[in-house]
């Protein structure tokens, strides 16, 4: 915070010669506050964040989610919030700029374990391990061969699933009806539920439950190795992944793209670059003089960024939901549709406040 101040290139001075310019920044902790300057990485962006309350073990020290994920959520809320503000220049001629702190990007995605279990629940949430506090049953079993994660929230797949261990095992406590119902219910008896789960999946291959489950419509999927996800028949089926020219005569394998749209296809052209590589092509870039064009910028909506807009949101689970949701507060006219026969399993998250 602060260096586009010194260099002469803050947001006031760049929207005067561009009232529609979208000015994104991603700091650790926002362009204000009392922790504006306070350094920070993505370890203590998990830690600060609430992430790591719940992650690991309990008996272990603190450890943070693998692959940056608190840079992850950061940059993911940067990108839908300049989507968002770039709609709002389009439509109004008027830019914004947006302050992204990382901090408050992974508290706002720990509703389920941070400390708005508190505030809501009135509970304090804890580690288990590879299990998701909200969901129980849920975490890594062991199979024969390897692992397969499991994650139970509605009543019916914990009667699948405990139907599953009394047949195999014959397991009969697995069926006393005071497991049954919504996860808070189960909650005290995790480490119990977990032993009994482990009896079912040490009897199978990784493979082999990850079919049986499925069939039993259990959300069961394998913990797989880099070697074993690129021989995974489904993504190799549908052409997941992609071989490109790496240079000195070497050709890579890639991770394609995630989806894949009629309309508006999309594919990876060509390796990363190497460092350094354009870094000639960008200084010219950066050399040449360029007029900008003044677009007179309008009042702002009233009504929000997405004033005007209509959204259809068929989403169940969390995410969908919460996209939903994020566009009708930016002012988007959301319609949720949902089906009466299998309402959204949020909808089983009874606050123990407020249980009526």
């Amino acid at each position: 915070p602060g260096k586009l101040d010194e260099s002469g290139l803050s947001f006031q001075t760049l929207r005067a010669e561009n009232p529609a310019l979208v000015l994104t920044s991603i700091t650790g902790f926002g362009q204000t506050g009392p922790h504006r300057n306070y350094k920070s990485t993505d370890i203590v962006t998990s830690a600060m964040g609430g992430a790591m309350v719940v992650i690991g073990e309990a008996s272990d020290p603190p450890v943070t989610l693998a692959g940056s994920q608190a840079f992850v959520m950061a940059s993911t809320l940067a990108a839908v919030s300049s989507m968002i503000a770039l709609h709002h220049s389009a439509e109004t001629g008027e830019g914004q700029h947006i302050d992204i702190s990382a901090q408050e990007a992974v508290l706002a995605v720990t509703s389920i374990c941070g400390v708005g279990k508190w505030l809501e629940d009135g509970i304090i949430p804890r580690r288990f391990g590879t299990a998701t506090f909200a969901s129980v049953p849920s975490g890594t079993y062991p199979c024969k061969d390897g692992s397969i994660y499991l994650m139970v929230n509605r009543p019916l797949h914990w009667k699948a699933l405990a139907r599953w261990v009394n047949e195999l095992t014959g397991n009969q406590e697995i069926l006393d009806p005071m497991f049954e119902g919504p996860s808070s219910v189960r909650q005290p008896y995790r480490e119990l539920l977990d032993l009994y789960i482990s009896e079912l999946t040490g009897n199978f291959s990784v493979e082999d439950i990850y079919r049986e489950g499925q069939r039993r419509h259990l959300a069961m999927t394998p913990v797989n190795t880099a070697r074993s996800l690129t021989r995974d028949r489904h993504l190799c089926e549908r052409g997941f992944f992609v071989e490109l020219d790496h240079g000195d005569d070497q050709s890579l394998t890639f991770p394609g793209p995630p989806y894949r749209f009629s309309e508006t296809p999309w594919r990876i052209a060509k390796r990363a670059p190497r460092l350094g590589e354009h870094s000639r092509e960008i200084r010219q870039l950066l050399g040449q003089k360029r007029t900008v064009p003044k677009r007179p910028a309008t009042k702002t909506r009233s009504g929000g960024a997405l004033q005007g807009l209509r959204v259809l949101e068929f989403g169940a689970g969390m995410a969908g939901p919460w996209i939903g949701r994020f566009m009708a507060w930016c002012g988007a006219d959301v319609i949720k549709v949902e089906s009466r026969a299998y309402p959204d399993v949020t909808r089983l998250y009874i606050p123990p406040k407020e249980p009526q």
